[in-house]
């Protein structure tokens, strides 16, 4: 009897079966289940809170449940479970606590990879015994922490997916300072005001991306000649033109730029400069558009520096700061609002509170004409529109939309729709001359309003709310009756009567322009590829693309004089479009 006793005894006491082999299947099951879920959010998905789920939620769910098979079912040692599961949140901490900033978005790709990546080992090594598995894991674990911890989160793309660098590599802050500036200021020679064919404004004459009278071949087995291409300054400001020049905004160190370059070659030709910086996580530098008109740009800084230049030279007429007149701080995402000219007036969105929330300028002076508009964030610049008859500016953001007049700033009527997460980012989509549409991302979805005149106010009904178009930052274009934008960041084309999708295209991203004789859509991606899209109901056909520009893209492209104009935070190109 007290040898059996004593056998027991040695038994509790001797070191763990290092010889065992493990449970791996039910891994490999909620391996292959992850990767299934997250390859079908991929294709089938296209919202960020979509995105959201995929990048987070779904590897989130895959790790818990590989947790708990290998606390309960892995037939490993139980000191090993422990020192294993230990060893897996540990790695985890030191990648993002190691990290300067946006530690935790590091977690959307560190997870998945450590978690996947020791269940495929297990399964390759599944011969072997678990005294050599352990080593080969704990390997992998600390390889996989010292590679994530020598990478760095710099922004994020349109679906919330974290874009990482080396930390060798330069940040975009420290290349904008290392960007080389011109040392002379030379004179444009510009016209009184912008013609026909120029592109003097943030989306284009009537801001509303649409190539009125231009024409070009479709057939790019040969892509466009490329005519110039140049490094910039970071920023989400696109390109206007007007003449033989092109303007916009970028990032110089601790100074906004608005840099004036010749269309035909890409070559400065003047500067201007002023202290102010804006960086999150969207990216560093200016976000608004320049505008032209009569000779002089109007500029929003994303500090709140709004500035009147002479056009010909750079040369600051006059300066405001937008923020200080309007009582209120630097929105979460920068001033973004690109200026709206509109007779003598310079109108823009300041996010300040009641009665502060849009503020109008004199263009000559800068002196303040008036501020109106409900308190509420948003993405978005003013926008001039006829409806029923009667010009007037139209400002949404997350409270709704809202109707001023140009010259007073009166309220003429509003619908209240807010929204409390995901900022409205979209201009409000002009369908007809009483038919308005406000778009939103996320759960929120779009909605038609009929606009109408009475007597001495205005009746305001819905003509639907439609989920299935959910516009983020990319804006939309009306063609024959239907729109064609993102839902997301996947192309769709919408029946506006009803709010119904006619077909769903390509997960794209980033920006587009309607050329309307041609029936046909050019689409600036994300990614920097220029993509042809026939603008037609019938059926989603990608025509042609070709790659333009390297690394995210979320500015709008510009077409001016036969010319196409793209830019993102780091490149700018020019190509020519083929003659039909």
């Amino acid at each position: 009897m007290s040898n059996t006793t004593d056998q027991n005894a040695d038994r509790k006491n001797s070191p763990p079966d290092l010889g065992i082999r493990l449970r791996i299947w039910p891994a490999a099951f909620i391996v292959l289940a992850y990767l299934a879920v997250a390859y079908g959010f991929s294709r089938l998905g296209s919202t960020n809170i979509q995105s959201f789920i995929e990048l987070v939620i779904v590897p989130l769910a895959a790790a818990l449940l590989l947790v708990i098979w290998w606390l309960a079912a892995s037939r490993a040692p139980w000191l090993d479970r422990l020192a294993g599961l230990v060893l897996l949140i540990l790695a985890n901490v030191w990648v993002v606590f190691t990290q300067e900033r946006n530690g935790a978005m590091l977690l959307a790709y560190a997870i998945p990879t450590m978690t996947t990546g020791m269940v495929a080992l297990l399964v390759l090594t599944y011969r072997l015994r678990w005294s050599t598995q352990r080593w080969i894991i704990i390997i992998f674990l600390v390889a996989c922490a010292g590679v994530f911890t020598a990478m760095r989160v710099d922004t994020i793309g349109g679906n919330l997916a974290p874009i990482a660098s080396w930390r060798w590599t330069p940040t975009e802050a420290e290349r904008s300072t290392a960007l080389a500036r011109p040392a002379t200021q030379a004179t444009a020679v510009l016209p009184a005001q912008a013609g026909p064919d120029d592109w003097p404004s943030f989306r284009g004459p009537a801001r509303d991306s649409r190539v009125v009278g231009t024409t070009f071949s479709t057939d790019w087995r040969k892509p466009p000649r490329e005519l110039w291409r140049r490094k910039v300054g970071p920023g989400w400001s696109s390109f206007i033109a007007v003449g033989d020049y092109v303007f916009t905004q970028e990032q110089s160190g601790e100074e906004e730029l608005v840099t004036c370059y010749s269309a035909a070659t890409g070559e400065p030709f003047w500067v201007n400069r002023i202290k102010g910086r804006f960086e999150d996580t969207m990216g560093l530098g200016p976000r608004a558009t320049p505008t032209f008109d009569q000779g002089k740009l109007y500029t929003q800084g994303g500090a709140g520096a709004l500035q009147c230049l002479d056009a010909s030279t750079g040369n600051t007429i006059w300066k405001r700061d937008l923020a200080a007149d309007a009582e209120t701080k630097v929105p979460g995402y920068g001033f973004s609002s690109s200026p709206l000219v509109v007779g003598d007036l310079v109108i823009e969105f300041s996010g300040g509170g009641d009665g502060k929330n849009v503020v109008a300028y004199n263009h000559a002076t800068g002196d303040v004409v008036w501020c109106a508009g409900h308190r509420g964030d948003a993405y978005t610049s003013p926008h001039l529109a006829s409806i029923d008859g009667v010009s007037q500016v139209l400002m949404i953001g997350d409270f709704g939309l809202q109707s001023f007049v140009p010259e007073t700033g009166a309220p003429l009527w509003e619908h209240l729709w807010k929204v409390k997460t995901n900022p409205r980012c979209v201009q409000p989509l002009i369908v007809d001359s009483n038919l308005v549409m406000l778009g939103s991302t996320g759960t929120t979805g779009s909605r038609l309003l009929r606009i109408q005149k009475q007597e001495t106010s205005w009746n305001i009904k819905e003509e639907w709310t439609s989920k299935k178009f959910r516009p983020y930052f990319n804006d939309c274009v009306m063609h024959k009756g239907d729109a064609y934008g993102f839902d997301g960041d996947r192309l769709v084309c919408v029946d506006m009567k009803v709010g119904e999708r006619r077909w769903e295209g390509q997960r794209y991203g980033g920006q587009l322009l309607l050329f309307p004789e041609m029936d046909t859509l050019l689409v600036l991606s994300e990614a920097g590829e220029v993509v042809l899209v026939r603008a037609i109901p019938e059926q989603f056909t990608e025509m042609a693309r070709f790659k333009a520009i390297n690394g995210k893209t979320w500015n709008h492209p510009t077409v001016a004089h036969g010319k196409l104009f793209v830019r993102n935070a780091d490149e700018a190109a020019c190509f020519e479009l083929p003659i039909k």
